[in-house]
This record gives structure tokens, sequence and C-alpha cells, in this order.
């Protein structure tokens, strides 16, 4: 990751993303690729809160991924389509309207 333009954490024990954050940057200044464009997209509990998203962005994060289908299982998607819109509004309104207003 750290020669091509970008990472994308898979998930994982919470407390490891800030240790792969700081060997990514690490690793990018070793190959001498650390002034060139890059995306960090991240899955992480932080994403659902304005704070979060700060704190996310201050360890080089360029975008998160969210999912509001909690929690999670493996098969039929039943959640009524207006929940999901509800959620999504919910999320643009505490979160992303925090943060990029």
């Amino acid at each position: 990751a750290a020669r091509s333009d970008g990472w994308l954490h898979g998930g994982g024990d919470p407390a490891d993303l800030p240790g792969l954050l700081e060997r990514l940057a690490q690793l990018r200044e070793e190959d001498g690729t650390a002034d060139r464009d890059f995306e960090v997209h991240v899955i992480s509990l932080d994403a659902y809160s304005a704070d979060g998203i700060r704190r996310l962005e201050e360890q080089g994060v360029t975008d998160v991924i969210v999912g509001f289908r909690w929690p999670y299982a493996v098969g039929p998607d039943t959640e009524p389509v207006q929940t999901k819109v509800d959620n999504l509004r919910r999320f643009a309104d505490q979160v992303i309207g925090k943060v990029r207003p």
C-alpha cells in the first residue's frame, strides 16, 4: 500500500488502528512516497460521531466506511427502505453536517 495510492482498512480490533496508520506512514516515508496523494479508507466506530471523524482525520484518514445494518447478519436484508433513509438522514445531520458545514 505504501507504494500505491491508498489503503483500505479491513476492520479488526479498534485498538490496532492507530498503530497500523503509524506503520503505514513509516513505510511511505521509507519508500519515498510520503509526499504523494494517498487515500486511507477505514472501518471505525469513530466514524459515527463528529468528534470521532476529527480524531480519524488527525491520524491521516481520508475516508470512512459506515453501515447501518447492526448487528450485521449474513442473509437477506429485511430492513425497510424508510429505515435506511432515516439512518442516512440522521448520519448526515449528526455527523456529516457537523464536520462539513
